[in-house]
Parts: structure tokens; C-alpha cells; sequence
């Protein structure tokens, strides 16, 4: 590794621990008190899940206005806003897949934002081929009710159905840190592991990873050293590929990055942007399960995971 490579990883290595055991320190101040809780954000996290249980789950449409407000932004390109334009829409899918239904497999709520890591799965009304695609979606919540929405989708499930939608990048948020000290924690954490083995995955660094870290990406071997060699491949195809972060969320139990990551192939110089959020479990202060989310008509064309 390059002399100024290393002497910044030393800097953010140094930097990250003091900060980690200042959190740390007060975080075990906070269990002897009493944990602290993230009181908005489990109103927020009620929000949503109650939009999901009793209008989507139950197909309640007559129930969008108590939980949507009219002047609902939907960030995800090609869609509308509004709870008229979130009719129009929910109206036209379902056309064509009527039993379209989501797995939510986690949820992530700090403050007025929630994040849901989801599975959609429906068959096409004329054909009866099944869709599957993988998504991860963020709300933010004001007065009770839904106010933005963001996503990542893999958009290529949808392609092959005839459904085309345009993708691209939206906007972003700044990174919020209220809540428990815990959530402030792990954001860190977060923001470490990204500072270090994703912008240099040959880094003597590990971020917060765990060496047997739990990995759920489909074509990612598991364990640190697979998510090392799946970051390299990306680096040794874009030599000049960035990262722009978009969204940050955190529990006491998981960390999550919305970001875009851009670059130029080696050789042929064609750009990839890649709209994608990742997902860390934490335990005793580890990053010790992985998920993902991608738009993979970014990445099929060059082969990727």
C-alpha cells in the first residue's frame, strides 16, 4: 500500500477508536442508568409497519389518507407522488400483478426515517410466471403519517416482464445522529468500515467486520475475506470508482448505507452507476451479517455481483 494510503487509514484508525470508546464509554453509562430508546423512532417504525399490515398486506386502499400525507414525496423515478399518484401506480402494478405481496425481513428505524429490507413476489395476471425482486426501501415520517420515500430496486427482475421503469439516482439526506448513544455507535461503525476496507479492500484495516461475517449477497463467498475479494473485483474493473452516500440509518442492531457508486472500466473507459444500499448486523460491536440490495442492470453487463 502506498505511503499516503496508509498514513490516512492510520489517521481514521486512530481517530475511529477514540471516537468508538468515547460512544462506547457512555453507551455503558446508559445500561447502568437504563437503556436509552429511540422514542420517535418507534413511532415512526409503527407508521410504517401499520401502512404495510393494514393496507398493503390487506389491500385496504380505502385506508392510504390515514397513513400517507397529500403532499407524500415519491423519490423513485418513473413513480408519482401523492396519495393520487400512489393510487395511480398501486392501481397500474397490480394490473398486471395482482397478488403481489412483500416479505419484510428487517426494520430499521432512527428518528423520523424507517428503513425496511424486502422481498416482493407476485405472478403475472396473463402468464402466471413469477416476479421476484429484492428491494430496500426508506420512509421518512411527519405527524404520523408518510412523508418521503426512497428505494433501491433491482429493476433487471423487472425488465424481463416487460416492465420499465427509468432508475436512477435520488435525492439524498444527511446523516442523522439522534437517537441512543448505541445508534450513534454503529453509525460510526459504519462510516469506519466504509473509510477503510470499501475504499481499499487490501486495507490492514477491517472496519467494524467480523473475519466469519455472515454473508446473504448471491455470488459473495462469506466471510470478510469474500466481501474483500467481491470489493477488489469492482476496484480492478472501475480503477477510479467512488462512493457518494446517500442515507444513513441505524438501530441499536444494525447499520445501513444507501450510496451510489461510480466509475470508469478499465480499458474501454464505459461508466457503471450503481444504486445500491448494504446492510450490517451488529453484535458485540461487530459487523457479523451482511445483506445487499442492487440495481443489477448496473451490474449484469460487466459480470458482477
Amino acid at each position: 500500500m502506498k505511503k499516503k494510503h496508509l498514513f490516512r487509514f492510520l489517521v481514521v484508525a486512530v481517530v475511529g477508536v477514540l471516537i468508538a470508546a468515547f460512544f462506547q464509554g457512555n453507551a455503558n453509562a446508559a445500561e447502568r442508568r437504563g437503556r436509552s430508546t429511540d422514542t420517535v423512532g418507534a413511532e415512526s417504525k409503527r407508521v410504517v409497519l401499520g401502512f404495510y399490515q393494514e393496507v398493503l398486506a390487506k389491500k385496504q386502499l380505502n385506508l392510504v389518507g390515514q397513513y400517507m400525507r397529500e403532499d407524500y414525496v415519491q423519490h423513485s423515478p418513473g413513480l408519482k407522488s401523492g396519495v393520487k399518484g400512489y393510487l395511480e401506480d398501486y392501481g397500474l402494478f397490480h394490473t398486471f400483478f395482482p397478488d403481489l405481496e412483500a416479505t419484510i425481513y428487517r426494520v430499521v428505524p432512527q428518528g423520523d426515517k424507517v428503513f425496511l429490507l424486502a422481498t416482493f413476489r407476485g405472478h403475472h395476471a396473463q402468464t402466471g410466471r413469477e416476479l421476484v425482486f429484492n428491494t430496500a426501501e426508506l420512509y421518512r415520517v411527519q405527524d404520523g403519517k408518510l412523508a418521503e420515500h426512497w428505494d433501491v430496486v433491482d429493476y433487471a427482475a423487472m425488465d424481463a416482464f416487460g416492465v420499465k421503469l427509468p432508475g436512477g439516482v435520488e435525492p439524498s439526506t444527511p446523516t442523522g445522529w439522534g437517537g441512543t448513544d448505541t445508534q450513534r455507535l454503529n453509525l460510526l461503525r459504519l462510516f469506519f468500515t466504509v473509510d477503510t476496507v470499501y475504499r481499499v479492500p487490501d486495507s490492514p484495516f477491517r472496519g467494524a467486520l467480523a473475519t466469519d461475517l455472515i454473508q446473504n449477497q448471491p455470488g459473495v463467498a462469506p466471510g470478510l475475506a469474500g466481501l474483500r475479494d467481491n470489493i477488489r473485483s469492482y476496484r480492478e474493473r472501475f480503477p477510479d470508482l467512488g462512493f457518494e452516500v446517500t442515507h444513513t440509518v441505524a438501530d441499536d442492531e444494525t447499520a445501513v448505507v444507501f450510496w451510489v457508486w461510480r466509475g470508469h472500466e478499465k480499458g474501454t473507459g464505459k461508466p457503471i452507476e450503481l444504486n445500491r444500499a448494504d446492510v450490517f448486523r451488529v453484535d458485540h460491536g461487530k459487523f457479523v451479517e451482511h445483506w445487499s440490495r442492487l440495481d443489477y442492470r448496473a451490474v449484469n453487463p460487466f459480470g458482477l455481483s
